[in-house]
């Protein structure tokens, strides 16, 4: 039993299953740029957060069908932190601001001041593509040894 192979050829079904959870965020992503945009308000704008204090916290409403929502602006998992971060975006979203918020309009209490890809959501494909490439490289010219 050749283990350098079974190594190999989990590092490529890995990096295919990276490629795949990439493609279901992009899917994601592109389905919020098609959401409808209604206008809201942000309530509250802080450069910290109760969870995360490096994170900023921006809430705001908006109204949907008579039906008034409130929500925090979510970041991605695997945002990175920064004063610099939470800042800008208390700057972009002060309080009392008009916004355009994008709804879900299957479950209009999803919503996001943001549509469509977040930042840094291209490396998770890429790095499953890349493992893939290095796998398939690897087993490739491990059978001329």
């Amino acid at each position: 039993m050749n283990y350098y192979s079974i190594i190999l050829g989990l590092f490529i079904i890995g990096g295919f299953g990276a490629v795949l959870w990439g493609w279901i965020i992009f899917a994601k992503a592109r389905k919020t740029l098609r959401w409808p945009m209604v206008e809201g308000v942000i309530e509250q704008s802080a450069p910290t957060s109760e969870a995360y204090d490096l994170l900023p916290h921006i809430q705001f409403s908006y109204s949907v069908a008579a039906h008034i929502y409130q929500r925090t602006l979510e970041f991605p998992d695997g945002t990175s932190p920064s004063p610099e971060l939470a800042t800008s975006y208390a700057k972009k979203y002060p309080a009392g601001a008009k916004v355009s918020v994008y709804y879900n309009p299957d479950q209009p209490d999803q919503a996001t001041l943001e549509p469509g890809l977040a930042r840094g959501d291209w490396m998770i494909p890429a790095l499953g593509i890349a493992a893939m490439a290095l796998g398939i490289f690897a087993l490739f010219f491990s059978s001329y040894n």
